[in-house]
This record gives C-alpha cells, sequence and structure tokens, in this order.
C-alpha cells in the first residue's frame, strides 16, 4: 500500500496506527475528478516517517474521515461516469441501428423514385428522414439529387476544362511563382497582391473592356486563381490532414477546383470555395464533386456571393439584418449600439456553407438539410449560431464580436443543442422573400 506523504513513503508492519498521510492537493484531485490518483481501497497500518513526530490519536481519527470521504467521493465519480459512458454508448449504438435501417428506406423507396421522377418523392418523409442525418452511405447521391445539374455538366465538359486546369497548374508551379509562393510566409502581402491582381483581371474580362489581348488576360486569371488555389488549400480542413500536400485527396481538390476557375472565369475563384469542394469530395467522386460544386455555385442564392454582387450581396445581409431584429431583439439592438451586423458574418458562412465555422459533422449535418429544405436553412442556421453564443455576444465589444465569429472553429459546439435551438425558430421562405425585395 502507498502511504501519501510529503515526505518519503514507509511502511512499518509493527505500528498499529491506522493512519495515511493524504496528498497536499487531495481536494483538488477529488472536485476536478482526478480519482484516478487516489487509491481506492482502505488504508494500511501506515504512520510517518521515524525522523517526524507520530500522529495524536485525534488527527490520526481526522485523516481517516477525511479519506474515506475521498474514496465515497471517488467511487461516486466512477459510478456516475461509468453510468455516462454507458449511455453515450447506447446513444451511439442507437445512431447506428437508425442509420442503417435509413439507409434502407433512401436506397429501395426514396432514391429510386426520385431519380425516376422527382415529382413523385415523398418530400414529407424525405425531411422527417433528413433531420436525422443522412447516411454516409447515400449523402453524396441525396446532395446531387437535391442540387440537380441545370447547367448540364457532363464528365466530358469537367476533363476538357481540367486540361485547361493543368496547363494553369503547370505555369503556377513554374520556378518563378513558385519561388513567390514559397515566400508567402515571409511576406504577408502575397495574398492581397494576388487577390489584387484576381480582381484587376476580372475588371479587364468584363464586357466594357475592348482589349484584343483575350487569351492572354484568359491564361493570366486562371494562374492568378490557381495560386490563390494553392495557397487557400493549406488551411482547408487541416486536422483532417488529406488535403494538404502529400494528402490522398490533394490533388483531386486541385482537380475540381482548377477545372471550376477555368469553366467560370466570370466567376473565378473566391475565398472559401476550397472547403465547398472539400465537403463535396468527402462525400462524392471527383467528376461528381464539380458538378455539384458548379450548379451549387450557380443557385439563385450563392451566385450573388461569389459574382461578388455589390447590388444582390447587401440585399441578403440587409433580410437577415432584419431577421435578427425580429426574433433576437435584445442582440439585434446591441449589434446595432457596437456596429455589428451580418457583413461581419453572414458572407463567410455562406461561401462556406457553414463548413468552415462549424465542426466538420455538424456542418455536414447542415449541408444536410440546406439541400432538403432550401436556402431559407441558411438563415436558420445562421440565427441559431449567434443564439446559441447570445450570453457572449451580447455584452462583447465589436472586437469581441469579430474574434468569436473568426475564432468559432475552436468553440466548443453541442450538436443536439444547436439543432434544438435551429428548431426552434420559425422562419417562413415566403416572409424572408419579402424582405429581400425591400
Amino acid at each position: 500500500m502507498i502511504c501519501f506523504d510529503n515526505s518519503t513513503a514507509h511502511t512499518d508492519s509493527n505500528n498499529n496506527n491506522n493512519q495515511c498521510d493524504l496528498p497536499e492537493n487531495y481536494k483538488e484531485l477529488v472536485t476536478t475528478g482526478k480519482v484516478e490518483k487516489l487509491i481506492l481501497s482502505p488504508s494500511s497500518s501506515l504512520d510517518r516517517p521515524k525522523t517526524l513526530p507520530p500522529k495524536s490519536q485525534e488527527e490520526v481519527l481526522k485523516h481517516q474521515r477525511e479519506y474515506e470521504e475521498i474514496q465515497r467521493k471517488a467511487k461516486k465519480t466512477l459510478e456516475r461516469e461509468a453510468k455516462e459512458k454507458e449511455k453515450l454508448d447506447a446513444i451511439r449504438k442507437e445512431k447506428e441501428r437508425s442509420l442503417i435501417d435509413a439507409r434502407k428506406v433512401w436506397e429501395e423507396d426514396i432514391i429510386p423514385v426520385w431519380e425516376k421522377n422527382s415529382k413523385k418523392r415523398d418530400i414529407k418523409k424525405i425531411k422527417d428522414l433528413s433531420w436525422r442525418g443522412l447516411p454516409p452511405a447515400v449523402r453524396g447521391k441525396i446532395w446531387r439529387l437535391c442540387i440537380g445539374n441545370d447547367l448540364r455538366v457532363t464528365d466530358e465538359l469537367f476533363n476538357i476544362f481540367l486540361g485547361h486546369a493543368n496547363n494553369a497548374y503547370n505555369k503556377t508551379t513554374s520556378p518563378p511563382l513558385k519561388s513567390s509562393l514559397s515566400s508567402s510566409s515571409k511576406s504577408p502581402n502575397i495574398n492581397i497582391d494576388l487577390r489584387q491582381a484576381n480582381n484587376s483581371i476580372h475588371h479587364s474580362r468584363s464586357p466594357m473592356n475592348t482589349s484584343t489581348d483575350g487569351e492572354d488576360d484568359v491564361l493570366d486569371l486562371e494562374t492568378t486563381n490557381m495560386a490563390l488555389i494553392l495557397q487557400d488549400i493549406q488551411d482547408t480542413f487541416p486536422s483532417l490532414m488529406i488535403f494538404q500536400k502529400g494528402g490522398p485527396l490533394h490533388s483531386d481538390l486541385i482537380d475540381v477546383l482548377g477545372a471550376y476557375i477555368c469553366y467560370r472565369p466570370d466567376i473565378g475563384y473566391v475565398p472559401g470555395m476550397t472547403f465547398l469542394a472539400a465537403m463535396f469530395l468527402l462525400n462524392m467522386e471527383k467528376c461528381d464533386a464539380f458538378l455539384s460544386l458548379s450548379n451549387h455555385i450557380n443557385s439563385v442564392c450563392f451566385l450573388p456571393f461569389f459574382r461578388q454582387d455589390q447590388s444582390g450581396i447587401p440585399k441578403y445581409l440587409a433580410a437577415m439584418d432584419s431577421t435578427v431584429e425580429a426574433l433576437t431583439p435584445p442582440l439585434h439592438k446591441h449589434f446595432k449600439e457596437i456596429g455589428i451586423s451580418a457583413k461581419n458574418y453572414l458572407v463567410d458562412w455562406i461561401t462556406t456553407l457553414f463548413s468552415k465555422a462549424l465542426p466538420l459533422d455538424v456542418a455536414t449535418r447542415i449541408w444536410d438539410l440546406v439541400f432538403i429544405e432550401g436556402e431559407i436553412f441558411i438563415y436558420r442556421t445562421a440565427l441559431s449560431i449567434l443564439r446559441y453564443f447570445i450570453s457572449d455576444l451580447i455584452q462583447a465589444t465589436y472586437d469581441e464580436c469579430i474574434d468569436l465569429f473568426n475564432k468559432l472553429p475552436q468553440r466548443k459546439i453541442s450538436e443536439d443543442k444547436l439543432f434544438e435551438e435551429i428548431q426552434s425558430i420559425v422562419l417562413d421562405q415566403r416572409k424572408f422573400d419579402k424582405l429581400l425585395e425591400k
């Protein structure tokens, strides 16, 4: 038996006092739950080292009671932890069983009908099942069905623009530009310089420009966009370590984004696209990811943000501010006082579809419901995030709010609590559309 003491542990079988010195921080060990550092068995006949005076009978009894109390609390803590673990295991197993059952329903009852005639699909059943989370095995297919293919993107089209992208990639990684990119960590302005060049080239490609150097402009645009992509990939789901250089999906992500910027030079690369393409690649093959990305960005509610439409974006931001004012007045009042508005958070959330701001598993469920429920779910989610952190936001300064928005990925977010918040928000698409018309 070990005796906790400030000096060397000592045992003496001839000593009949049932005593044991406790560690100085024994109370802290109990209150912080670090019970594994305590011994959960009766103390043996131990006393102080012979160099110290013996304990009085009163001390012996006091320490014995304290030790027994520690044992009681430690045992209670271990029992509680065991029950919590058992409960979590049961929930996990139930979710797994539910997903297995749901997969069968999706594959046998819903998807075949949807693929044959989308008008005959059971929308109520689809929405009910989607709120539980889509089974990973069918998620990619469901997303593709929801997004559709109004642009009529084909594998052949993807391969054509992938060829253009390879040319841009080869030029981007040539020695002069490679040198510039590799020095980005030393030069904090390279990101700004590249984006300014990107904007300049976009301007030169506008319908008002009559330059005869169109082909050179296109190649410059593709090369500049490719450089931006290569930079931003490094910060795309870094904890997964699958999209960065050397990762299994690094080249696929470059291919999808490279093909896209060549396919849509009028849009080019916009920060946030790496997260979108990465999310699609986590759930489907490369060609399908390109198809889904292209059609997703082209949808009515997303295109203004990727075209950086200065007449369209303000309408969505104003509608979001009005929604916060109507459904969470105290927060809107505080935001107005400190100068915070939707422009400080919504653009990033929309261009990445929350995949940068939220944990991956939570963001994936958000994507499920955005595609099933429609664009209104974006604004329900945005408002729910504000409400989730309302106790912090409502007393924060402008800088503290911005810091919270920027550091959301580091925040702990309970999936269940966030979705409870989302479900509590009643937001009608028709009313939101009227806000957009103002």
